[in-house]
């Protein structure tokens, strides 16, 4: 009778029992933390593509609402993708090493013609708003569109993100978003003002996704604005 006390004091799970069991459980763990790790992914990417979707439709809004207050006769478009990067650490536009910037910006881009740059002054202002696309000179994989001022252009338009001569120049995407491309074209329409066009290609620098998975990287935006300028 003593025996089987002593023999029932003792009972435990066996060794089987407590590795079926510790197999369980990591299986469990691993199962959660997997899981964990792909919504942390999904809603970082998600936060992600907001932003893209957010910087891309905030340099839509503002070209729109700026431009539209503008005189045809008082915007510029230029192609100088070739000739001028920005370097992001020193927020300056750096112009490659013979660059022929007066060829360039002698004369503006004809009709449905992409460029890069738009050179505009609104009505009632004496000062010209310059925006632009340029890649970065310390990273050509990151691409910026930059806003700036200048007190007069007038036949002196390479003269736009020239350190010394405009205001400060101010990126208007920030570091987690890449703009690829940022094309610039406009329509003559029948009362002589532009119809003009803005098309923007960016996506989030940070992505946790695998190449393969159904989620787009890139974002797509494009605006639509014609000047509003009285013709006589």
């Amino acid at each position: 009778m003593r025996i089987k006390k002593l023999l029932k004091k003792y009972e435990a799970y066996s060794l089987v029992e407590m590795l079926i069991t510790i197999v369980i459980i990591g299986i469990v763990m691993l199962i959660a933390s997997v899981t964990l790790t792909t919504l942390i992914k999904i809603s970082t990417v998600s936060s992600n593509k907001t932003r893209v979707r957010t910087e891309s439709e905030f340099v839509l809004e503002l070209v729109r609402r700026t431009v539209r207050n503008s005189n045809p006769s008082d915007v510029y478009i230029y192609n100088s993708s070739s000739v001028r990067k920005y370097d992001p650490e020193e927020n300056t536009v750096v112009d490659e090493l013979g660059a022929n910037l007066p060829a360039i910006y002698g004369n503006s881009l004809g009709e449905n013609q992409f460029g890069n740059e738009i050179h505009f002054r609104p009505y009632g202002y004496e000062s010209w708003v310059c925006i632009a696309f340029f890649t970065s000179s310390t990273n050509p994989e990151m691409g910026y569109i930059i806003k700036t001022t200048a007190s007069d252009l007038t036949g002196r338009h390479q003269n736009c993100f020239t350190s010394g001569y405009t205001g400060y120049l101010i990126p208007l995407n920030s570091e987690i978003v890449d703009i690829d491309s940022f094309q610039i074209a406009y329509t003559i329409l029948d009362d002589s003002n532009y119809m003009i066009r803005f098309d923007i290609d960016a996506e989030p620098t940070e992505w946790y996704l695998s190449f393969g998975a159904p989620v787009r990287k890139e974002v797509h935006r494009q605006a639509v604005v014609s000047t509003e300028g009285i013709v006589w």
